[in-house]
């Protein structure tokens, strides 16, 4: 089968009927590790996560991994997953899942695609997505990561035009106390934001509009976000672009 048909099947299923109201969000995929239809989902040490979002909370869902594609998988199957939505889950609206989350899945081989198949359900109705992942090997084990963050819209963007950035983050260990900031590439504090305790494997958001402390829009050049545990002063920076 050919990434296009691939293509062509997961937005086949991911449009259910007018009623429904299980459905993924508008224009999005179920990701594992971050990508679509991933070539490098490393097995090293770790197992490939999949994550999706939704348009609204959805109670249940399963992920299926197969050998063969799945919308012709029979004797393939290596992964039957089952689970519910939670109260973390649903604080933005994504789930995320390791495979083998439940030790039930066979052991991924390097070089290998898999193929696999996501269906949230929510009050009798139900929406499907499949695509595929190749697993890899690393030359290194990589310890785990304490947090993700990412600047998942707009970078660059144009405050002067109405533009703003988004950042999304979580814990990936333990719930932790933390604060995010933006500076610039000098280290001078341009924005914070009040300190919180974030939950273990939820996702936040955060809104940037392109202004400082004092509610003045920065000038163009590259900053950089700063998420940082305010107990053990770990943390994770991104680089964001303002442009005019």
């Amino acid at each position: 089968m050919t990434k296009n048909a691939i293509v062509f099947l997961a937005l086949l299923f991911v449009v259910p009927s007018a009623w429904a109201d299980a459905r993924f969000k508008a224009g999005t995929l179920p990701l594992v590790d971050g990508v679509y239809n991933s070539t490098q989902a490393v097995i090293t040490g770790r197992n490939p996560v999949f994550s999706w979002e939704y348009a609204s909370v959805i109670s249940s869902f399963t992920v299926i991994v197969s050998s063969d594609p799945i919308t012709f998988q029979t004797s393939g199957e290596l992964w039957n997953y089952a689970g519910t939505t939670t109260t973390v889950n649903s604080i933005n609206l994504i789930t995320r899942v390791p495979y083998n989350t439940d030790g039930a899945g066979a052991t991924l081989a390097p070089g290998v695609a898999y193929h696999w198949q996501v269906t949230i359900y929510d009050e009798g109705t139900s929406a499907s997505a499949v695509g595929e992942f190749t697993a890899v090997t690393a030359a290194v084990t990589l310890p785990a990561e304490k947090f993700d963050l990412a600047v998942d819209w707009n970078n660059p963007f144009n405050p002067a035009n109405g533009q703003y950035t988004i950042f999304r983050y979580t814990a990936k260990d333990r719930d932790r106390r933390v604060k995010l900031r933006v500076f610039t590439i000098s280290g001078d504090l341009v924005q914070e934001w009040p300190e919180l305790t974030v939950l273990k494997d939820a996702w936040y958001t955060q809104t940037w509009d392109g202004k400082n402390y004092q509610g003045e829009t920065v000038a163009r050049g590259m900053y950089f976000v700063n998420l940082m545990d305010t107990g053990d002063n770990t943390g994770v920076t991104r680089r964001v672009a303002v442009v005019k």
